[in-house]
């Protein structure tokens, strides 16, 4: 393989490295819950939980446990929510986001 080429591919696959650093730093950045709450509130409750075509969830007052539960039942308009979408886990990060949201 001719130098130029391998220049080439080791500066791309340097590039492709760093990109990926700079993104997975970027991700660290979001505080635990923010993720799975764009991934599958947001939608409906609006950027950090302000409203849009469901309800205002700040000032958030539930516990985590609470709202598993109105995420499993639904309620309303609000549709119930598989485990296969969000876990229990993920649940719990998101009233925590919430509550860190309701606090600023």
């Amino acid at each position: 393989m001719p130098v130029f080429f391998r220049r080439v591919l080791v500066l791309s696959a340097s590039m492709l490295c760093l990109e990926l650093l700079i993104t997975s730093a970027h991700a660290s950045d979001d505080p635990p819950g923010k993720v799975p709450y764009d991934r599958v509130c947001r939608v409906c409750h609006g950027p950090e939980g302000r409203g849009n075509q469901g309800p205002r969830l700040v000032p958030f007052e539930m516990d985590g446990d609470e709202l598993i539960v109105q995420v499993r039942e639904g309620s309303g308009e609000m549709p119930p929510i598989s485990e296969n979408r969000v876990s229990d886990d993920e649940v719990k990060q998101i009233a925590a986001y919430l509550k860190s949201v309701s606090e600023q």
